[in-house]
């Protein structure tokens, strides 16, 4: 019986990724197998298509140049397999990179979607210009009038339309002046510069009025005229006339004291001690040797407490 295994014909691999058959590739380098040939342009490392230099490491391209320089110098040399020398000659085609190997791809009738893929992965790397974003249109405020209030007013009005406010001085003193006219349409967040009255330089006397003036108040209802007199009588705190006068006025403006508010806690005190008619009540109420009340006030007073 004769051995027919000598003369089996070793079997041709189907076209496909392989392994690269170069010693001198870098791991995970591989190279197309069309079947009958390898293709020496289509190379890709780790499913990325490369360059075919690419895929060589350190010392073999060391090696590839040196043997450039050798054989310009010695002439032209014999060709030999590529995947078998050092250096390898790179067609001018191939150096054209991720363009030439889509067209190989095209060629071999587009069957190869990962080659595709590859080359669509590499033309993405273009930079991504992002567009800047469009700045908010500013909110326009109409500036009202603030002059006349006081500077917390003034203040408080402002910043509830959004404004910011600057000014020196008392905020208890009243705005003479503002930055920006009424009216005037500006950009909410703008600062509007207020101007507020110089608060006067209070004498002695002046003061020391207003404060007994206030402690008078804390007490009991007091009218108009019935402090005034407690403050300047020989038998009550003797002020001058004009620094009681001072001080009551200091008070009015200042928002300090309400007589119609006066006149209805007098009247309270009054019922509380005795019973009133109504015509009574108002006799105590308005008479000058009572509270001295006005009729507006003492009126005012006896509806409060149910009269």
């Amino acid at each position: 019986m004769s051995d027919n295994s000598s003369n089996t014909t070793p079997a041709t691999p189907a076209a496909g990724w392989f392994p690269h058959p170069s010693p001198d590739a870098a791991p995970g380098t591989e190279m197309y197998w069309d079947g009958a040939q390898w293709r020496t342009a289509m190379v890709r490392r780790d499913g990325v298509a490369v360059s075919p230099t690419a895929v060589m490491n350190a010392p073999a391209r060391e090696a590839a140049a040196q043997d450039a320089a050798d054989g310009a110098t010695a002439g032209a040399a014999v060709k030999r397999p590529w995947y078998a020398r050092k250096a390898i000659v790179i067609p001018a085609a191939v150096v054209g990179g991720v363009i030439m190997i889509a067209g190989i791809g095209g060629a071999m009738g587009g069957g190869d979607d990962e080659v595709a893929d590859a080359a669509s992965v590499v033309q993405t790397d273009e930079p991504v210009v992002s567009q800047p974003e469009a700045e908010p249109e500013p909110v326009m405020v109409v500036v009202p009038n603030v002059v006349g209030m006081d500077g917390a007013s003034a203040r408080a009005a402002l910043e509830a339309l959004g404004f910011d406010t600057t000014f020196d001085g008392d905020e208890t003193m009243p705005v003479i002046a503002q930055g920006v006219a009424e009216g005037t349409e500006i950009e909410q967040g703008s600062t509007i510069a207020l101007t507020l009255e110089e608060k006067p330089q209070l004498t002695l006397g002046q003061e020391n009025a207003i404060r007994s003036a206030q402690s008078y108040l804390s007490f009991t209802g007091f009218s108009r005229a019935g402090l005034f007199q407690q403050l300047t009588s020989e038998y009550g705190e003797g002020f001058e006339a004009a620094d009681a006068e001072f001080a009551l006025a200091h008070l009015e403006q200042n928002g300090l004291v309400d007589w119609n508010a006066e006149a209805v806690e007098s009247a309270e005190s009054y019922l509380e001690f005795t019973s009133f008619s109504r015509q009574g009540l108002f006799d105590q109420l308005t008479s000058e040797y009572g509270e001295g009340f006005t009729p507006d006030q003492a009126n005012h007073a006896l509806a409060a407490v149910g009269y």
